[in-house]
């Protein structure tokens, strides 16, 4: 009798262990996704209109916090000092991989400071001319950039903006000189100089674009990304334009704090991909111009990994460097 007693303590004891040794459950309370723009951006928009549908899969509040500036360098530096339990979340833009390599101040490691969780989106970039400039496809504005060296200009967001990065891109990738002009009031202020023939040409969102394409007011030149986007199928990319290997994709994605429970990001990439499998939810992203392309973690991190090393050799060659 003596002995059934302690078996079933023993019973007990290794049950008792095994409970507490299972992970608790996720997520139990609302959780906060921090975006790095303002409220009422296009990037604040999309992060709201995923949380609302993350929210229903995960059967919790998700509270958007915009905390804008810095390049997106407050919202990273929050999110990186967070504690990892799952209850907070970067809504990142490709800033993340190309300020490692253009602020030499940098206080953290865009990959190894955080636990990436998934890869959610495209932002598609298309390359546009204004309607006077002398060109009509890639092959002639390669021409017109060779016999007139340092004479096209491009505008962008700011020095080291996704479309600044992307300008040196074609620079070094073709092997002609062209002349950035940055905006301190970002790609709109850019983009009202390129329709008014004050600059020659820039990399915008495909979403921003289409419209003034449609009108005549500025020629599409190729998209950025490797492959056709959707948004834009008939519009060829600079790879098949007569740029061999040419990419660059702005992008969205998603990182917890380093030191997250595997559990947890598992979880939330699976939310993630759920959701975004939401035709509804696609269309309504693709009316700001974005492309729903997930990644899960293993696959982030590569796609990470060469995000980075493209970008620092682009700053490297062009000797991008911010003081700050």
């Amino acid at each position: 009798m003596k002995y059934f007693k302690l078996a079933i303590a023993s019973l007990c004891f290794a049950a008792g262990c095994s409970a507490i040794a299972q992970p608790a459950a996720w997520p139990t309370r609302p959780i906060t996704l921090v975006a790095p723009l303002a409220g009422g951006s296009p990037t604040d928009a999309l992060a709201r209109m995923i949380a609302d549908e993350l929210a229903i899969e995960l059967g919790q509040p998700i509270i958007i916090s915009n905390k804008p500036g810095g390049g997106s360098l407050i919202a990273t530096q929050f999110v990186q000092h967070a504690q990892p339990d799952g209850q907070t979340f970067l809504f990142a833009v490709s800033s993340h991989t190309i300020n490692p390599s253009v602020r030499k101040n940098l206080k953290y490691d865009p990959i190894k400071d955080f636990t990436p969780v998934a890869l959610i989106a495209a932002v598609p970039h298309v390359l546009v001319v204004g309607k006077d400039v002398p060109v009509n496809n890639l092959a002639e504005l390669l021409a017109y950039a060779k016999a007139n060296p340092g004479k096209l200009t491009y505008g962008s967001a700011g020095v080291g903006i996704s479309n600044h990065m992307e300008g040196e891109l074609l620079a070094h990738s073709a092997g002609i000189q062209l002349l950035h002009v940055p905006y301190k009031n970002g790609s709109t202020a850019a983009m009202q100089d390129v329709l008014a023939g004050r600059v020659d040409m820039m990399f915008d969102p495909v979403g921003s674009s289409v419209p003034y394409i449609q009108a005549g007011r500025i020629k599409p030149i190729g998209v950025a990304l490797g492959k056709r986007s959707k948004l834009v199928p008939d519009l060829p990319t600079l790879s098949e334009a007569g740029l061999p290997g040419f990419e660059a994709m702005p992008w969205i994605g998603l990182f917890g704090p380093a030191g997250m429970d595997p559990d947890i990001t598992k979880k939330m990439a699976d939310a993630l991909q759920k959701v975004l499998a939401n035709e509804k939810l696609s269309a309504r992203l693709a009316n700001y111009g974005t492309e729903v392309m997930y990644l899960p973690p293993t696959e982030f991190v590569d796609f990470l990994k060469a995000d980075v090393k493209k970008w620092a050799d682009i700053a490297r060659a062009a000797n991008i460097q911010l003081d700050e």
